[in-house]
C-alpha cells in the first residue's frame, strides 16, 4: 500500500533571512524554476556537447549520494519498499521528475528506473538527437548504491522524453565486471 505523507511530515523548510540561507530538512536548498533549471543544462549541453557530460554526471552522481540518506532519514523508511515509495514522492514534490518504476533484476545485478517528465528533458520538447539526462542519470547512480548498499555501479540512460522516446530508461549496473 502506498501511504502518502503530508508535506508537513517530510519537509521542514526554515529561512534565514539575514544570511540568504534557506534549509530543508536541515539541507541547505535554493528554489529555482524547473524551466531556468533546464535551459541552463541545455545551454551547457549546447555549447560543449558530450563534454559537459562528465560534469553533470558526476554533480549529479555526489548529489545522489548525499540526498539518499536525508530522505531515508527524513522519511524514517525502514526497508527498501519504504524507501522508494519515500523516493517517488520526494521527486515528485520536488518537481524534479515523476519515478514510475524500479525495479531490480533476477540476478540482484541491476537496477532499472523509468521516469517521466524529468526537468533536463523537458527543455528540448522531444527534439534532441540523443539522450541528455547526464545529471539525472548521475544522480540516480548514486542514490540507489546508497538504496541498494552496492557501491562501483554506473547508470546509462537508454531511452529518453528528451528525443521523443515515451519515458526516460535508466540502467544501473555494476561499473565492473563480477566473477
Amino acid at each position: 500500500m502506498r501511504v502518502i505523507k503530508s508535506i508537513d511530515e517530510t519537509l521542514f523548510i526554515e529561512f534565514d533571512d539575514d544570511n540568504a540561507n534557506t534549509t530543508i530538512s536541515g539541507v541547505p536548498a535554493m528554489f529555482m524554476s524547473k524551466k531556468t533549471m533546464g535551459s541552463l543544462i541545455k545551454g551547457m549541453i549546447d555549447a560543449l556537447g558530450e563534454g559537459v557530460r562528465p560534469l553533470l554526471y558526476t554533480s549529479g552522481y555526489n548529489a545522489g549520494r548525499k540526498s539518499a540518506p536525508v530522505v531515508i532519514r527524513q522519511w524514517d523508511c525502514k526497508n527498501l519498499d519504504e524507501t522508494l515509495n519515500a523516493t517517488t514522492q520526494q521527486f515528485a514534490r520536488y518537481g524534479w521528475l515523476l519515478l514510475k518504476d524500479v525495479t531490480l533484476s533476477e540476478d540482484g545485478r541491476e537496477i532499472s528506473c523509468m521516469v517521466e517528465k524529468c526537468f533536463e528533458s523537458q527543455a528540448y520538447n522531444g527534439k534532441s538527437g540523443t539522450s541528455i539526462c547526464y545529471f539525472i542519470e548521475g544522480f540516480l547512480c548514486g542514490y540507489m548504491e546508497i538504496v541498494y548498499n552496492k557501491e562501483n555501479l554506473v547508470c546509462e540512460e537508454t531511452t529518453c522524453q528528451a528525443k521523443g522516446d515515451a519515458a526516460c530508461r535508466f540502467v544501473i549496473k555494476p561499473k565492473f565486471w563480477e566473477e
